[in-house]
């Protein structure tokens, strides 16, 4: 006679999966290699973006790291059509009026180093051919009767104060002070010059009368008055010499330098280009002394000064073929906006030669790629670079030192910018942005969403090899046979968790491969077998499976109390995944509970503890709510119950677990035994239907390794919901117990059929006079539920 809980056991070929390697044999690689595979979706929304000019249409690149997301953006982008037109160099110059402001030219790609070029051919020109001109016959002579009239005016105006002077015996004496001469008067007494502060001597002496003396003080003064205004007046003629002289060379040298600047003009169109020319003009006229060599000690000074005419090419695209594309893997606000070096002291004229541009600029006319979390990470470069993208502008500015250091007065004029940024993150730092910063969604438009599966098909599987053979003949490593093939392949379905899905997170399947590739190259086998990527996998299970190991010690040595036979009340064995990132594994966790009459409702220890996540802390709110619905809809729900997971000390999340924790309850509840072989997961919700769980291979595997270890029976098996068939990738040997009817797997769809398989008896229905029948679980649950309900009612 079949039992009843055989109706919901799988029948093992609904287990069974392998893929054909005679179907992969048969399929030849089309090598494609450089097609991006299962992600129509996320391609067509990069291409979107790309396609649309307008501002705002920047690009947020989600989904799992692994599933080649930077990889296909960066060949994305590569391939955008090329137009030299959207690209501009971009230099900054000197503004000659205003030093800490530098102005910034934009060109035609190459036309920076050209214009560059030009300006120091121009610079070059004038030192070389200046001397020249001002040494011609007629420069020399105009010079000659400046400078001639200029000296006659002095000496005849000098000539006839100093016979003044001599008629009122008076001289002009010249004294030293320091390190500079100046000119005094001195009276003459017997024909020999006498400094004023000497005459009280001569009074004394009796050789100068006293009223002599005083007349000659009195006069020195006036005389001296006289003398400075005619110095002034001298001094007067000598700067309009000098005026004279700096406008005959400008005069002189005007032509040459309009024709060197013309020649500069005709070749570089741009309004801002012809204007920096202009005033470039203006200061040379008013800088000739730099041109004119003097005095060679002056040297080294002149040729910095020179500096000033120079260009800062801060963006150069005359070697550019493709649209630039810029990944910045380690980002700081240096890195990216640009930066300005150190200036030394007295080189104000010179500051926008310190200028650096950053990749902000470097991308300009095509595209920049970041990483969220590397952005994400310094406010200052987040604030930054919306700023830029929102204003379409950069500026090159030094941050405040947190240090108080010194900073750059420079403030040079901003950098238009024209590009596209793509920022790559996970799919809650997307919805952290969007949800809580009000400008992200207005500067990121575009979601482009990379999914971890695809459809399983044959195509898929075909751009799979794809993948598979352009690894192996890119890194050189051994080729795969059909058997490798399938192996990988099934490692692929498997992190999908889906039959019909695939995974297409390539990194792992790459590491696969280059791991399989090791150990067939151990065994000195032609090609990549399935017992090479066996090996691998085994390999890294060995590598990273230490706490499953300790796990299994602590189970043979009776420190983790758990059966795998037998019946108990109040307890049952649930299923739970470890996932240390790397690796994951499953183990059976011993879930007890104990009732008894009260008001407290459910206690569930591990939220008492600080040991529950949130979702776990609703599956029990979700447990409860069934219970009032299921049982006490004519009496109140009067019970206190504790459910806790045995031996376990660390946080426990998710709502797997809900359905067992009901089953644990009715057990307790109604004092009936729960089968210990039979191991359980699932979630539930309020109407008592059971819904799929991830994680369903690793928890099978588990049990199954546990019941393994602890003693096969041929009875043991596990409770899984049915909408989890789907996901069944079990491990060759799980399959091979299964076929072999040593291990089992039912799949059910609500807690009635579960608790049917538990404890071998009905669950029962509520009949036409609205009670369950009497020896059915349901029907001693809601029995002993109404006892409490009364009890505690006579206690109150």
């Amino acid at each position: 006679m079949q039992k009843s809980s055989d109706r919901f056991r799988l029948d093992p070929a609904l287990v069974r999966y392998t893929i054909c390697e005679e179907e992969l044999a048969g399929i030849r690689p089309s090598y494609i290699h450089h097609r991006i595979i299962g992600q129509p979706r996320a391609v067509e929304a990069l291409n979107l973006a790309l396609a649309i000019p307008a501002k705002g249409y920047n690009v947020f690149v989600a989904g799992q790291a692994g599933t080649g997301k930077r990889t296909a953006v960066m060949r994305i982008l590569k391939d955008q059509p090329f137009d030299p037109h959207q690209l501009r160099d971009i230099a900054y110059v000197n503004n000659f009026h205003q030093p800490d402001r530098p102005r910034v030219l934009s060109f035609s790609p190459g036309d920076a180093l050209r214009f560059r070029r030009k300006v120091h051919d121009l610079i070059e020109t004038l030192k070389e051919q200046l001397p020249t001109i001002l040494e011609k016959s007629g420069f020399r002579e105009e010079r000659d009767r400046i400078m001639l009239d200029t000296e006659q005016r002095e000496a005849s105006a000098l000539q006839s104060f100093e016979s003044d002077l001599s008629r009122e015996g008076f001289t002009i004496v010249q004294i030293q002070e320091e390190q500079e001469q100046r000119s005094d008067i001195s009276p003459v007494i017997e024909g020999t010059p006498v400094p004023m502060e000497e005459l009280q001597k001569h009074v004394a002496q009796g050789s100068l009368e006293p009223a002599r003396a005083e007349a000659l003080r009195r006069r020195y003064y006036q005389l001296m008055d006289q003398m400075n205004q005619i110095f002034l007046s001298l001094r007067g003629d000598r700067l309009v010499a000098e005026k004279q002289l700096r406008t005959l060379q400008k005069e002189t040298i005007q032509p040459l330098l309009d024709q060197l600047v013309l020649e500069v003009t005709d070749v570089f169109q741009g309004e801002k280009i012809h204007h920096h020319l202009e005033e470039l003009k203006e200061d040379i006229l008013e800088n000739l002394e730099l041109f004119i060599p003097q005095d060679l000690s002056r040297d080294q000074e002149i040729q910095q000064e020179l500096q000033r005419y120079n260009i800062n090419i801060v963006l150069d695209h005359s070697n550019t073929r493709k649209k630039p594309v810029i990944f910045e893997s380690h980002p700081d606000y240096q890195k990216l906006f640009g930066s300005q070096d150190s200036l030394p002291d007295g080189d104000g004229a010179q500051g926008f030669l310190t200028l650096r541009g950053g990749s902000l600029i470097a991308a300009s006319g095509g595209y920049l790629v970041l990483r969220a979390e590397d952005v994400l990470s310094h406010d200052e470069i987040w604030a930054s670079l919306k700023r830029a993208l929102q204003d379409g502008i950069t500026e090159i500015r030094t941050p405040p030192s947190p240090f108080g250091g010194p900073q750059q007065n420079l403030k040079p004029e901003p950098i238009e910018l024209n590009l596209k940024v793509i920022l790559m993150g996970s799919e809650h730092v997307y919805e952290i942005l969007f949800h809580q910063d009000e400008e992200f969604g207005k500067l990121f438009k575009v979601l482009s969403e990379f999914d971890s599966v695809m459809a399983n098909s044959a195509e898929t599987r075909k751009a799979y090899l794809d993948f598979m053979e352009m690894i192996c003949e890119e890194e050189q490593l051994l080729p795969l046979d059909p058997g490798g093939k399938a192996a990988i392949l099934e490692y692929g379905v498997r992190l999908s968790e889906f039959r019909d899905k695939i995974s297409t997170r390539f990194s792992l399947i790459a590491d696969l491969i280059r791991e399989s590739n090791h150990w067939a190259r151990q065994s000195q086998t032609a090609a990549i077998g399935r017992a090479s990527v066996e090996k691998a996998r085994d390999m890294r299970r060995f590598l990273h499976n230490l706490p499953e190991e300790k796990f299994d010690e602590q189970l043979s040595s009776g420190e983790m109390i758990l059966q795998v036979t037998g019946h108990r009340i109040g307890a049952i064995n649930g299923l739970s995944v470890l996932d240390r990132g790397y690796y994951a594994f499953g183990r059976p966790m011993l879930i007890t509970a104990r009732v008894a009459p009260g008001s407290d409702g459910i206690i569930n220890i591990e939220r008492e503890s600080g040991l529950s996540g949130e979702i776990h802390d609703k599956g029990i709110y979700i447990i409860q709510g069934f219970l009032q619905a299921t049982y006490a809809t004519t009496f109140p729900l009067s019970i206190n119950a504790s459910i806790g997971f045995e031996q376990s000390y660390v946080e426990v999340d998710g709502d797997s677990a809900s359905s067992t924790e009901i089953y644990v309850l009715l057990s307790a509840i109604g004092d009936i035994p729960l089968r210990q072989d039979i191991a359980v997961t699932g979630s539930v919700n309020q109407f008592g239907q059971i819904q799929p769980v991830g994680g369903i291979s690793e928890k099978i595997e588990g049990f199954f390794a546990t019941c393994r270890l602890m003693g096969l029976t041929g009875d043991q098996g596990v409770l899984i919901p049915r909408t989890n068939v789907q996901n069944l990738i079990l491990s060759q040997e799980v399959q091979e117990a299964i076929t072999g009817e040593q291990f089992h797997i039912y799949a059910i769809d609500t807690v009635d059929e579960g608790i049917e398989i538990l404890t071998g008896l009905p669950a029962g229905t509520r009949g036409n006079d609205g009670h369950f029948p009497k020896h059915t679980v349901n029907g001693r649950v809601e029995r002993r539920l109404r006892q409490m309900a009364e009890q505690v009612k006579d206690f109150s």
